[in-house]
């Protein structure tokens, strides 16, 4: 018994660092770009979030209210859903424990992206908010409201270091209000 869940925890950390460069692919391909007659991507992040949210103090919200800072609800889960492809195929040759931690990560980078993400540019002093992972991953993100074809990934920069798109830019993300 004890077997399927070493299974699905032990890919776990392979699945984390594939939805990295699936996060990297999605965020330079489909959310900087209008992709054919699919636009929301595009509209939501490039031109409102990138907007309203720019590399100054507008970076956080501070007394404005929100506007456009995650996109719709139903685009939520469509990052994790556009990777079930792999699953079954996963299922059927390697495991189903090993689809079933591919799917579990996949969900969690996605839920840590979109809170993070908030977090960012909503600060509310959370606990979290002290650490230094997590200032290194908002200065890291405030970089890309800079320049948008660099740091593409919020979670787990693992791709941007690979692919070249890393860049450290000398101002940090300016502190909550």
């Amino acid at each position: 018994m004890l077997e399927p869940i070493v299974i699905a925890v032990a890919v776990i950390p392979l699945a984390l660092v594939y939805a990295s460069f699936a996060e990297w692919f999605i965020h330079r391909m489909l959310m900087h770009r209008p992709v054919l007659r699919f636009r929301h991507f595009y509209v939501g992040h490039a031109l409102v979030h990138h907007g309203v949210y720019r590399a100054d103090s507008s970076y956080v919200v501070g007394d404005r209210p929100l506007v456009q800072l995650t996109l719709a609800w139903w685009a939520m889960p469509l990052p994790v859903l556009s990777q079930a492809v792999y699953l079954a195929p996963i299922a059927i040759w390697v495991s189903l424990p090993a689809a079933a931690g591919t799917f579990l990560a996949f969900t969690l980078y996605q839920a840590s992206y979109e809170y993070f993400h908030f977090c960012m540019h909503v600060p509310r002093n959370r606990w979290f908010e002290r650490s230094w992972a997590f200032r290194w991953i908002n200065d890291h993100h405030f970089q890309h409201h800079r320049k948008n074809d660099t740091n593409l990934n919020i979670i787990l920069p693992f791709a941007d270091f690979l692919l070249g798109t890393r860049r450290r830019l000398p101002q940090p993300a300016p502190a909550a209000g």
